[in-house]
């Protein structure tokens, strides 16, 4: 039985990492997003999610009279309604199963702790989001709402990082530890410090993630044909 709690688990893990992929390449190809063409950069979302200024609003968007303004405004309107509906609960789904898989059991604290610091980003993601789609509706009047998004950016952040944290904690409180997927769910915490330092290193936090959620899913798709006797 415990077998088999495991292995479904793993596949869950994987099933929702395979989810969170395909809406995280499903944003470069929504067509709001192709029209804006060269005015576009991936980057642009985290720069918004982080804004705290006018200054750095308008770096995203242009000034008002730029022809970049408007496409930019519906490309990541786009991305946002698509992260609302789909990426945060998948990424959310993948969070919790991966606790599940790495744990085993639902009571244990470490557990416990990591799929509630998923729900606490969960929350702060929807908070940010949100407000993000309120902003757009008037760029240069919002800058009040700037302290909110960029609030629940970093709760999400933060909640996602302390997250990765207790899975590595996980990985090495079981019977069979996994010391090198431990080390590498530790890079999200130290790319969300350099990346609170200095918004500009945004990219090693969010490349921490990569780095540590892909190992992750091809441990569990491992486990998932092939399960471990003890976790």
């Amino acid at each position: 039985m415990e077998d088999r709690s495991h292995r479904l688990w793993a596949a869950l893990t994987v099933l929702t990492g395979v989810a969170t992929l395909a809406v995280t390449f499903a944003f470069q190809m929504l067509p709001e997003v192709a029209a804006a063409g060269g005015c576009w950069a991936p980057g642009k979302v985290v720069d918004f999610e982080l804004a705290r200024t006018l200054d750095q609003l308008l770096k995203v968007f242009g000034p008002p009279a730029d022809a970049c303004r408007a496409p930019v405004v519906t490309a990541m309107d786009a991305v946002n309604h698509l992260d609302v509906r789909a990426y945060i609960p998948a990424y959310t789904a993948f969070a919790i199963c991966a606790a599940m898989f790495l744990g085993g059991r639902f009571k244990k604290p470490l557990v416990l702790g990591a799929i509630g610091v998923a729900l606490v980003a969960l929350a702060g993601d929807y908070l940010e989001t949100i407000t993000l789609l309120r902003i757009t509706q008037a760029v240069d009047g919002s800058t009040d709402l700037l302290f909110r998004s960029s609030l629940g950016a970093w709760i999400k952040f933060a909640g996602l990082a302390l997250h990765a944290f207790l899975l590595s904690r996980i990985c090495m409180a079981g019977a069979a530890p996994r010391p090198v997927l431990a080390m590498l769910l530790l890079l999200p915490m130290a790319g969300t410090a350099f990346a609170a330092i200095d918004n500009s290193r945004a990219y090693l936090m969010t490349g921490a993630l990569a780095l540590s959620w892909t190992p992750l899913m091809l441990v569990a798709l491992r486990d998932a044909v092939r399960p471990r006797r003890k976790t």
